[in-house]
């Protein structure tokens, strides 16, 4: 009997082409690495790779095993996640999506819902990160993202995000506020590596710019005064201190309910992605910046 343990690790070898390289992606050392291809080997009864200098180099009548493997990859994590949504139990929801979504959207869906199914505990997972739905680390999401993700998952689209630039109300004051793109060269553009700030910038080139690592500390440097930013309606037209300078016909970001295809018809799955749509679609005018 096969080990799976060898297996996976002799898909990261011929990936790799190296034990080096294996041992990082597995996070092993890579004498564990070579320890494992030679008991692969033994108990297949055949080499697998070359040995050499620059590594290990997968034998050409060995090719057709690793997709095999990659196939037993693919089960395997299926299995993980399902075996991870068992353990959960239709009791427990686990949700994701970002903090303008969380407070808008899904925190007031969450309350409707808990009132009808106190029966059900909802995790709420907040951050700009994407948790891989198809591998079981959340059941469902609210997602603004150009695509939904991949994996056998249920998606769909309930709005657009769009951005517009915003400067404070101090900063208005002191400066003026920018009415187009022609005015942004007298002005400070405040940036991530988000797409909006990326295509804002790039529109104007002769205006002085300063990065930011987050959304969060783009919206503290905003509201310090410290220039003009980028920033989703939904995030820049409720801020208090904030003044819509002109907005953005690009890009436009879409907003995915997304839940994995095995929940699809769990009826209290289903009623919490009914609430968080009907959510979604009264919370359009603020997110297409008409609020």
């Amino acid at each position: 009997m096969l080990d799976w343990d060898d297996i996976r690790v002799f898909l990261a070898v011929a990936k790799a082409g190296s034990t080096a390289g294996a041992g990082r992606t597995l996070r092993v050392d890579p004498t564990t690495v070579a320890r494992r291809i030679a008991a692969l080997e033994t108990a297949v009864g055949a080499r697998l790779f070359d040995r050499s200098r620059d590594g290990y180099v997968l034998r050409a009548d060995a090719a057709e095993l690793v997709e095999a493997a990659a196939a037993m990859s693919r089960e395997a994590h299926l299995f993980d996640s399902r075996a991870q949504a068992l353990a959960r139990g239709v009791d427990r929801l686990r949700v994701t999506t970002n903090e303008p979504l969380a407070n808008a959207i899904v925190a007031p869906a969450i309350v409707v819902f808990q009132a009808e199914h106190p029966e059900v505990r909802i995790d709420l997972v907040v951050g700009p990160g994407q948790l891989d739905l198809d591998r079981g680390e959340a059941d469902v999401a609210l997602r603004a993202a150009p695509e939904p993700g991949p994996g056998d998952l249920v998606a769909r689209r309930l709005a657009d995000a769009r951005w517009a630039v915003y400067c404070s109300r101090a900063y208005a004051a002191r400066h003026g506020a920018p009415a187009g793109v022609g005015d942004l060269a007298a002005h400070t553009i405040i940036a991530t590596g988000e797409p909006s700030s990326l295509h804002l910038a790039a529109r104007a080139p002769d205006a002085r710019s300063e990065r930011r690592d987050t959304m969060n500390d783009l919206v503290i440097a905003v509201r310090a005064g410290q220039g003009v930013a980028s920033l989703p309606c939904i995030i820049g037209d409720p801020h208090p201190d904030f003044v819509r300078c002109f907005s953005q016909d690009e890009p436009v970001t879409p907003v995915w309910l997304i839940c994995h295809q095995r929940l699809r018809h769990t009826p209290s799955v289903r009623r919490f992605l009914d609430l968080v749509a009907e959510h979604t679609v009264a919370a359009r005018p603020v997110l297409e910046g008409r609020g």
